[in-house]
């Protein structure tokens, strides 16, 4: 039998994003397109930025303002080296937080479920933990951007 996974916190990531943008599909789906604008990481180890233009999230959207979330976008560590990062994610709600969280208004995290599961892409060398570890993480939404606190399964 193996042992009990852990969790030890890995970083920080304070995302600064575009406006919001939603394309009405069929039925009960929406998709969101918000671009990264850029941002900043950092944890134990760890520390750069988050590279402005270089991708963004695509959600979909159901009718009751619930989002399964995924995200592709570039990050630069402060020694150079640029690493790829997928995240995954959902987030749902109480009508009253939706509208809120839509209208970009302030909530508290703690009314809304926001979990992200983000994977990385990084050369051989120093991040390339970042290839071999699973990750979870919860979100806070802001007006401008969000706010993603990572642990790594240990």
């Amino acid at each position: 039998m193996s042992a009990r996974p852990k969790l030890d916190f890995a970083f920080e990531f304070r995302m600064r994003l575009g406006a919001r943008t939603h394309i009405t599909l069929t039925g009960d789906q929406t998709r969101g397109a918000v671009l990264i604008e850029g941002g900043s990481f950092s944890g134990p180890g760890i520390e750069g930025m988050v590279v402005g233009g270089s991708g963004g999230d695509f959600p979909q959207v159901r009718r009751d303002g619930g989002a399964r979330f995924d995200a592709v976008y570039l990050l630069r560590t402060s020694d150079g080296v640029p690493i790829l990062k997928r995240n995954s994610g959902i987030r749902h709600a109480d009508a009253d937080a939706t509208r809120r969280l839509m209208a970009g208004e302030p909530v508290d995290p703690g009314d809304y479920y926001m979990r992200l599961a983000p994977r990385f892409e990084a050369p051989a060398g120093p991040y390339d933990w970042l290839n071999r570890t699973i990750f979870i993480g919860t979100g806070i939404r802001r007006a401008d951007g969000s706010v993603f606190r990572y642990w790594k399964l240990t």
